[in-house]
């Protein structure tokens, strides 16, 4: 029954299920999703566009020449090839098309056997383009260079140091308290409603209070 049950649910997958051994472990290297709902509840469908936020990661300290992390060139199926060509932060704010979405066991040095892989977690990757270059740009050049396609290496990482943007992103609980004392100032001078100020307090209280 679990091959069948799995097989059933291949065409969305969450973040807690990739975390969950019980169920990740069933689930081959670079099988295909049509959406996935992440860490935060971000759901990412095939089809979407999303957005690349700021570049994280410095390639050289001197010239100060920032790269991403978790977004490269091309096509990639792992994070640990050494031909890995990320891209340089001048391309923050490109919006990208989502092409493909794919599972791929955690790696680490201490399992190096195939099998002992499988009992570990996946992460997500995705195939992005951006949509004024490659197939369907209306442009034959760029549609034979194909020279847009990108990989988004695990996307919950990509999304936890906003290299991709995520509006839904909860707030911090710094982000929280700032937002909280704003609208205590808007209250005292009149231009907040106590209701309001109330209804937000009860909303941003347990964010607060999480050390």
């Amino acid at each position: 029954m679990m091959p069948n049950l799995i097989f059933c649910q291949q065409n969305t997958l969450t973040y807690n299920q990739a975390n969950d051994i019980g169920f990740s472990e069933n689930i081959k290297n670079y099988t295909k999703f049509d959406s996935y709902s992440t860490k935060d509840g971000l759901l990412i469908k095939i089809g979407d566009t999303l957005t690349l936020g700021n570049a994280k990661k410095n390639k050289d300290k001197y010239n100060f020449n920032d790269v991403y992390s978790h977004i490269v060139n091309g096509k990639r199926r792992g994070n640990k090839n050494n031909d890995l060509e990320f891209i340089s932060h001048n391309f923050s704010g490109d919006k990208v098309i989502v092409l493909s979405i794919f599972a791929t066991h955690s790696s680490s040095d201490e399992y190096k056997l195939w099998n002992s892989r499988k009992s570990l977690p996946l992460y997500i990757s995705l195939y992005v383009k951006t949509p004024n270059k490659g197939a369907g740009s209306g442009s034959i050049l760029s549609t034979i260079a194909n020279s847009s396609v990108r990989t988004i290496i695990d996307i919950d990482k990509a999304l936890a140091i906003d290299e991709i943007v995520n509006n839904n992103k909860p707030l911090s609980r710094s982000e929280a308290i700032s937002k909280l004392k704003e609208s205590k100032d808007l209250l005292d001078i009149g231009l907040m409603s106590e209701k309001d100020y109330n209804i937000l307090k009860g909303k941003l209280s347990p964010i607060i209070m999480t050390k």
